[in-house]
């Protein structure tokens, strides 16, 4: 939703208001107000909120499409995304990034923490297209190799497919445990980056606080394109790595 995720206002300038309305999409994306996957709202819901002709929304999204900001899917499900390959994106094989992590470290086994029911809040409503007030559970979990802290995985899942989520198994494998309500993720974004240690983090990972880890944020999506899980799994730098193999090819 417009209201609740973007805040779009349009500030008039001197120059052309598809202009105006593009530099603020573009700054969402920047800022990681609207994350690569994200679909945009509708071009009727935009120009009614701006207070625009589609005709000049229409414009905006073209220069984001040509700028390589944005995607237009058509069909059933489609809309306007956040295109998901930027700069700043890493893309992984089938497994994923945090998977690959787990397995290049040796996990072994996972502890859970935590779940706490809680509204959504900005970013998680961003990610899985909610209202800030829709209700999220949060389950976060310990990973282990051979009984040594490797990452801190926490997992946002609307509560409205996954109803009481919170009273299994949550040792079990987090994609088990959503197969179980039907709900079975077909493709997923991920993103690497490096963070500090929040304090919770170190003493769960046993490291100094700021120390760097490994940051590894996760969307998940059903078939039809639903984001069903926002994930952010810290992972402990000095335990795993990351290996990529590419082919060589002219410059």
């Amino acid at each position: 939703m417009v209201d609740e995720a973007l805040h779009l206002s349009l500030v008039r300038g001197s120059g052309p208001l598809h202009t105006a309305i593009a530099d603020q999409l573009n700054a969402a994306i920047a800022d990681g107000t609207l994350l690569p996957g994200m679909r945009l709202p509708p071009e009727r819901e935009l120009a009614d909120t701006l207070g625009v002709s589609r005709m000049t929304v229409r414009q905006a999204l073209g220069e984001l499409e040509r700028d390589g900001r944005v995607r237009r899917v058509v069909g059933r499900s489609g809309g306007t995304f956040v295109r998901e390959t930027d700069a700043g994106s890493v893309r992984a094989g089938a497994a994923g990034i945090s998977a690959e992590l787990r397995r290049q470290g040796g996990a072994t086994s996972v502890e859970p923490i935590s779940a706490d029911v809680e509204p959504a809040g900005k970013r998680v409503a961003s990610a899985l297209e909610l209202r800030r007030s829709d209700r999220v559970v949060v389950i976060t979990r310990l990973r282990l190799a051979s009984g040594k802290p490797l990452a801190v995985e926490r997992s946002s899942l609307p509560t409205r497919l996954f109803p009481d989520i919170e009273d299994l198994d949550l040792a079990s494998s987090l994609l088990d445990l959503m197969g179980a309500f039907g709900v079975h993720p077909v493709r997923s974004l991920e993103r690497l980056e490096l963070t500090p240690a929040r304090p919770q983090d170190a003493r769960a990972l046993g490291v100094r606080r700021e120390a760097p880890l490994l940051l590894v944020e996760r969307i998940r999506y059903a078939a039809d394109g639903t984001p069903v899980e926002f994930a952010r799994d810290r992972f402990r730098p000095d335990r795993t790595r990351v290996v990529l193999e590419s082919t060589e090819v002219a410059e």
